[in-house]
């Protein structure tokens, strides 16, 4: 008859309890030596049946932690119903020839109560040995099938303590995460506010009537909220080098032939990175379409990064370039998008940064630190 349970589930339901390689504890250790006075065997085990091995979960009179399951009397004994009773090893086929009967320490007698699930899985046995053939009383058999029952009790109880202490640490776990990113969420508004606050000034000063600032504004803003966009997907902690460019750079690829290519590893840049080169990015995008590669049909712009480590620090290398466009010569003034690049980038990133009015197009190179540390673990 085959039983109602695939071994992968058994296993599983023995590693639910989490018993496994544990060290002694107390209430196991009593049952054991309850079980052995009770029986008046030298020894007795709570053997638990693994893949490859017997664990003894606790033992007097044996001496091991586990034995192959090839010496595994207890593994005949779990697959059969009700208590399992060898008066003599040496006559029975099954385990004639087991090591632990040919040899030391040279079993005769093996009586053993199967450890089951409340859905009747079998992990193991609460079993006694002896040197000698011998046979148990009805009263001792009654109380080593008791005793099975109180182990099977306290791992049920082991179980649900482990259980609960995993809620109460998921709780505590996700309480953490909701403080830090209610944390994070009034840095971020504090700091899109100024952010906000500076795109008013800068493109006022740089706009000569209401419908060019309201024009040039409402695209920042835009650009601003694309990225702030990619961070709430990660709890306004880091978003995507290749998802902010293409925000910014989408439009043109449509058609037979891109307008602009996107080379690099990925790279997440953590919020206080990613809002600036956001904004870095759309300056760069607008003047191209205005000025640069794509406000001509065979204009291309080609967008490199790299990241290394240098004296423990990794940094982000970020180069744009531009081809095939108009020829190309330093501003007359000082746009806020040539403010962004040379100024604000430094000050806020901390960036080198260099550009190149190259007659042959536009390039722009920046070298920025990245920050490592996340201030809400990841889900």
């Amino acid at each position: 008859m085959q039983p109602a349970w695939a071994e992968s589930d058994r296993l599983a339901a023995l590693r639910s309890y989490r018993v496994l390689d544990t060290p002694p504890e107390p209430a196991f250790d009593d049952l054991v030596q309850l079980a052995a006075r009770a029986c008046q065997a030298p020894i007795a085990l709570i053997s638990l049946i693994d893949a490859r091995r017997q664990w003894f979960k606790a033992e007097v009179g044996f001496g091991v932690q586990e034995t192959p399951l090839d010496r595994a009397i207890c593994l005949s004994a779990m697959l059969l119903p009700g208590m399992t009773i060898v008066p003599d090893l040496t006559e029975d086929p099954r385990f004639v020839r087991n090591p632990l009967v040919t040899g030391e320490p040279h079993l005769r007698f093996y009586a053993g109560a199967v450890l089951r699930t409340p859905d009747g899985v079998p992990l193991g046995a609460l079993c006694v040995l002896d040197h000698r053939p011998r046979d148990l009383t009805e009263e001792q058999a009654s109380t080593l099938t008791m005793r099975a029952g109180q182990v099977m009790s306290q791992l049920e109880l082991r179980r649900a303590i482990a259980e609960r202490d995993d809620v109460l640490e998921a709780n505590r776990t996700f309480e953490q995460r909701q403080s830090l990113l209610v944390r994070e969420l009034h840095h971020r508004v504090k700091n899109t506010l100024a952010t906000v606050q500076a795109l008013v000034g800068a493109t006022g000063r740089s706009t000569g009537s209401f419908d060019a600032f309201y024009r040039s504004f409402s695209k920042r803003i835009g650009s601003l909220a694309k990225t702030h966009n990619l961070l709430t997907e990660d709890y306004w902690q880091t978003a995507s080098l290749r998802e902010i460019a293409l925000n910014e750079l989408k439009p043109f690829a449509e058609g037979r032939q891109p307008r602009f290519m996107l080379i690099g590893p990925p790279v997440e840049l953590s919020a206080d990175l990613a809002v600036p080169v956001g904004m870095a990015l759309h300056e760069l995008t607008t003047n191209a379409i205005c000025y640069g590669a794509l406000s001509v049909p065979g204009g291309h712009v080609e967008v490199r990064w790299s990241v290394d480590e240098a004296e423990g620090v990794r940094k982000l290398h970020l180069e744009w370039r531009e081809r095939g466009g108009p020829p190309v010569s330093a501003p007359q003034h000082q746009g806020f998008g040539t403010t962004l690049l040379q100024r604000i980038l430094p000050m806020q990133c901390k960036a080198e940064v260099e550009v190149q009015y190259d007659p042959e197009g536009l390039r722009f190179r920046m070298q920025a630190p990245l920050i490592e540390e996340r201030l809400v673990p990841a889900y």
